[in-house]
């Protein structure tokens, strides 16, 4: 019986990380579209930051909400639904044909088919797991970032090219609902549900979540460290074609290779430090983001496009390493009851992050004609920022 079960954890935390790798991909692959998309439909660089932006408005806003729903109705549920949704909106941005509509679609996407997901699963990881398992379990979902940035460019390039960005998105929308049908089979209907304990049990107010420290610093760490790896994302296939000279096919192998390093860094990560750094993952953050921070201003200031890369490389990885442990921690120190609430108000007013960086990063580019220097500045700042907050989080008695 003990088998059995073990084998119907591993084969649901396998679709729940498909569903995160659709959830990623959707959200990597933006800024490869993007480049195709400018150039079909005249969009300068500003304008490319608010169809950026506009996600992450809808998730900000969205995703307290979702939270506190996902612990009404169960983070099976919600988990199934959010996938099945992002299939839908993603299928709805293949018929874009104007910079509102765009926006308009964006907005969606983040609001009612992105923000539910992240908590559901921390959620059901904490109900489902034993404690020593959360970590690595959790980092292998965020790591599912890594993987997408794999799959996602090495698909999306040769789409582009040869059938365009419509049908490019019309695949994609179809191929994701496929995942969202994948889900609701592989996971039985008694996992993820509204455990019995805690039916009756009140659920913690909004109010008493923001009077948690820990939360508010959570939330300011998220913040800078989501500015930073959104800024890097959002933005890394437009560096590579207008500053280096690559075609989008070869802006896919690059972005790939990135990828792979990124989810190695994120599961060796959180094995490593749930297995030598416990009680310590706010000091491998801070380090982590020191290096990311580094290596990201290095990006636009080495002199070679081998130099360049390695440095992007490398950013990226600290970067997915620290994301990846700080969103491990409130699994590990809030009650069972407050994860879904808490992380959701961690996740949505930290991911704001994603909205202002785009935005202010496509301004920059736009004043310096053309020049990164300044938006990876931005990006390292942000990233020694994050990890320097991390380090007044205290364990929970």
């Amino acid at each position: 019986m003990e088998n059995n079960k073990t084998r119907n954890v591993t084969w649901m935390l396998v679709a729940i990380f498909l569903g995160y790798t659709c959830i990623y991909v959707d959200k990597t692959t933006i800024g490869m579209s993007l480049v195709t998309i400018a150039n079909d439909l005249g969009f300068d660089p500003q304008q490319k930051g608010l169809i950026l932006s506009a996600f992450f408005l809808g998730y900000t806003i969205f995703q307290i909400p979702f939270g506190y729903l996902s612990s009404k109705i169960g983070t099976r549920k919600m988990m199934i639904t959010s996938v099945f949704l992002v299939g839908i909106f993603l299928f709805l941005f293949g018929f874009g044909f104007s910079l509102l509509y765009l926006i308009l679609i964006r907005f969606m996407t983040g609001a009612v088919a992105h923000s539910g997901y992240p908590s559901s699963v921390s959620t059901f990881i904490s109900q489902e797991l034993p404690i020593e398992k959360r970590g690595p379990a959790q980092s292998t979902m965020i790591a599912s970032s890594g993987f997408a940035a794999i799959v996602g460019p090495l698909l999306i390039a040769p789409l582009l090219l040869q059938i365009g960005w419509h049908k490019t998105y019309y695949f994609l929308g179809a191929a994701v609902l496929l995942v969202a049908v994948l889900m609701y089979f592989v996971i039985p209907k008694e996992f993820g549900g509204v455990k019995e304990q805690l039916k009756n049990k009140k659920v913690i107010s909004f109010r008493d979540v923001l009077k948690d420290r820990n939360v508010w610093i959570l939330i300011f760490a998220a913040f800078f460290i989501n500015a930073a790896i959104y800024g890097l994302n959002g933005w890394m296939a437009t560096y590579l074609v207008e500053a280096h000279g690559l075609v989008l096919t070869q802006t896919a192998y690059v972005a790939a290779i990135i990828g792979f390093f990124t989810m190695i860094a994120a599961m060796l990560g959180g094995v490593v430090v749930n297995k030598y750094f416990v009680g310590k993952e706010k000091n491998v953050i801070f380090i982590a983001t020191i290096g990311g921070g580094i290596f990201a201003i290095l990006v636009s200031v080495v002199g070679t496009f081998v130099m360049s890369m390695v440095a992007l490389t490398c950013a990226v990885a600290f970067a997915s390493l620290a994301f990846a442990t700080l969103m491990s921690i409130p699994l590990k120190i809030f009650p069972t009851d407050e994860v879904s609430a808490k992380y959701a108000t961690i996740n949505a007013i930290g991911v704001s992050g994603g909205f202002v960086a785009p935005t202010i990063i496509g301004a920059l580019i736009q004043l310096s004609n053309g020049a990164f220097f300044s938006s990876f500045l931005f990006i390292g700042i942000s990233f020694i920022v994050a990890g320097g907050i991390t380090l007044l989080v205290k364990k929970s008695e």
